[in-house]
């Protein structure tokens, strides 16, 4: 008779780990199902012990011991991504249960007879070595063939791991050539039948393989991975904005220490916090980083404060400029794209008798101006929420209501006032909410010639070949996002979309003399990090400290008190509590905890005790990527 200790596979449960008996040994990794609230429930064995050697902790237990029926187990992590998810644990102050519920494919799961690993060669590393790489894409992915090859002669597998289903599928597009047969692409996109189809096929394949997938796919047990390539690691999608909120750049980079791979950081341009730890050391350089960008493409910046731009206290949206741009774009038979940063008509209403915003009734966020089939009407992005834009002001009950900012929809509006004949695409989460419906548009836009796209940062991993013209219609609503990383994520969509772009730019901006853009046109990222670790420094934001948010969501008394017991906990560790800008949904309320902990005290242990004894009602942020 053995004891054996598992890491339950699911979300809601605050054990780490917990016993059962079973009739015989299982091995570490082995995926079984346990008995667990009147359900079965995948779990991970850690540990099997002889049941005598236990026998004075079984006696004190307050439960029995429930017994494994071993009706289905298999083998199917590696022993490394199960140490890796044990540190991402208790880096973003969770359980190991609840990493591996979400970074393992529910599919794979649910269908584990059919998903059985073949025994490959063992890595033979001894030791992990981080890299950095920046250069624009053609020129990564040139790089990265040099590295497969050399892999492959090695007789190791590399792992490259893209942030988005898109850019799964155009890495595997550039870097398939030649070695079909040994590169597998993985991603949510495919049908089930496929995933586990590709899934076996890697697993049985004895030559390394090239494995191009996205987050959840790195839990696939190729023990002859030597390489990890973490594509556009600057990408926001690898950070999971639920619960446990994992940064899945993060997870990558403990995978590839305890599995002792090489890990290279790729990106155009690299995170600050990257550059950084590059700049101190923490990483080499596969090739020197690119620090300043030469483009042949024309760059202009339109200053719309301009007096020209400004009609009866409106502004202009589309410049002289820029429609001349358009014109040339329809005469030689090319295509354009044009960035709007935010969606709808306008992201900001406001009165203009007693300045107060239009809010969403429900939980006071922003509401935002759009045109549908009924008229128009204000969205809440924050709960959904609706209601008809046809209303008075709900503090003054003036009917002078009047939008600031400029949204997809409104540029979509005037540019077929002034270009009806045109076909205009739209490429947004509201127009185009799948990736099938993406990759239609783009398609049609590039046969279309002078085809004009007006798209958001959505559509920008689409583009898979160069586009004479592109401009930006409006990124300035950008600017007043409370954000702490929202100047690299301006200059990184500056840049990609140059990277794009083979003839002109076109910059419109009533903020012409924020430093981004002097950044962005020359081309100086050298200056850029050095302008944004100066600031961070000052600040005391990361690279030099992480942030840790604590979220508590209920009805106002209860909040109250729950706020009260937080600040009791954590007193010793400097927290502030505050409200955050919107309220929750129906009358509940919300309130915040910040923590600010020094780089390298982080995980703290006893910080980390007391997130993890939280109750659920607690939501718990390492990294935050906002603070309010």
């Amino acid at each position: 008779m053995r004891i054996i200790n598992v890491i339950p596979i699911s979300k809601g449960i605050n054990m780490e780990t917990l016993s059962y008996f079973s009739t015989k040994s299982l091995e570490k990794g082995t995926i079984v199902y346990v008995p667990l609230r009147k359900k079965e429930i995948p779990a991970i064995v850690l540990s099997s012990e002889d049941i005598s050697d236990s026998k004075v902790k079984i006696k004190n237990a307050n439960f029995a011991l429930k017994k494994i029926e071993n009706k289905k187990t298999f083998v199917l992590l590696l022993p490394e991504f199960i140490e890796a998810a044990a540190s991402a644990a208790e880096y973003f102050a969770t359980t190991t249960g609840a990493i591996l519920y979400k970074i393992i494919p529910k599919i794979i799961l649910d269908n584990i007879k059919e998903t059985k690993r073949q025994k490959i060669r063992e890595n033979k590393n001894i030791l992990s070595r981080k890299l950095v790489l920046q250069l624009e894409i053609n020129d990564r992915f040139v790089n990265y063939k040099s590295l497969v090859r050399e892999e492959f002669a090695r007789n190791s597998s590399v792992f490259l791991l893209a942030p988005t289903i898109q850019d799964a599928e155009k890495a595997g597009a550039f870097l398939k050539k030649g070695i079909e047969r040994y590169t597998f692409v993985l991603h949510s996109s495919l049908t089930k039948k496929e995933i586990l189809t590709r899934w076996k096929n890697v697993l049985q394949s004895s030559h390394p393989a090239l494995i191009i997938a996205t987050s959840s796919f790195l839990s696939l047990p190729r023990n002859d991975i030597e390489t990890i390539i973490v594509e556009r690691e600057n990408s926001r999608a690898y950070k999971q904005f639920a619960r446990p909120f994992i940064d899945m750049k993060i997870f990558a980079e403990f995978y590839a220490k305890h599995k002792k791979t090489r890990l290279i950081l790729s990106d155009f341009p690299l995170s600050v916090e990257t550059m950084w730890r590059y700049y101190n050391n923490e990483f080499d350089e596969l090739s020197p980083p690119k620090l300043r960008v030469i483009k042949t493409a024309e760059q202009t910046l339109i200053n719309m404060k301009n007096k020209k731009y400004q009609k009866a206290g409106q502004f202009e949206i589309i410049s002289d400029e820029l429609k001349n741009l358009i014109s040339k774009t329809i005469k030689e038979d090319k295509n354009i794209f044009i960035f709007a940063a935010r969606r709808g008509l306008s992201p900001t209403t406001i009165c203009r008798d007693c300045g107060s915003p239009v809010l969403c009734l429900r939980c006071e966020a922003p509401a935002i101006l759009y045109t549908t089939m009924k008229g128009n009407c204000f969205i809440c992005r924050a709960c959904g929420s609706s209601r008809s834009a046809n209303e008075r002001c709900k503090n003054c009950a003036s009917w002078r209501l009047e939008t600031l900012g400029i949204g997809i929809q409104l540029v979509e509006k005037k540019l077929k006032e002034f270009f009806p004949d045109q076909q205009i695409f739209v490429i947004d989460k509201d127009d185009t909410e799948t990736h099938k419906k993406v990759l239609m548009v783009i398609e049609k836009f590039y046969a279309t010639g002078g085809g004009i796209l007006i798209g958001t940062e959505m559509a920008l991993p689409y583009f898979n070949k160069m586009i004479s013209y592109s401009a930006i219609a409006s990124m300035d609503s950008l600017f007043s996002l409370p954000e702490w990383r929202m100047p690299e994520k301006i200059l990184s969509l500056l840049l990609k979309i140059k990277e794009i772009t083979k003839k002109e730019i076109l910059i419109q901006t009533r903020k012409p003399e924020q430093k981004i853009f002097n950044f962005a046109i020359k081309g100086n990222l050298a200056d850029f990090y050095k302008d944004e670790i100066k600031k961070r420094k000052q600040f005391n934001y990361p690279p030099f400290c992480v942030f840790v948010k604590i979220t508590v969501i209920g009805i106002a008394d209860k909040v109250a008190k729950e706020t009260e017991y937080m600040k009791k906990l954590l007193k010793d560790y400097g927290i502030l509590t505050y409200p955050p800008s919107i309220k929750a949904d129906k009358g509940k309320y919300i309130m915040r905890g910040l923590l600010r902990v020094e780089r390298n005290k982080w995980p703290h242990k006893e910080i980390v005790e007391i997130l993890r004894s939280l109750p659920p009602h607690f939501s718990v942020d390492v990294d935050t990527e906002s603070l309010l």
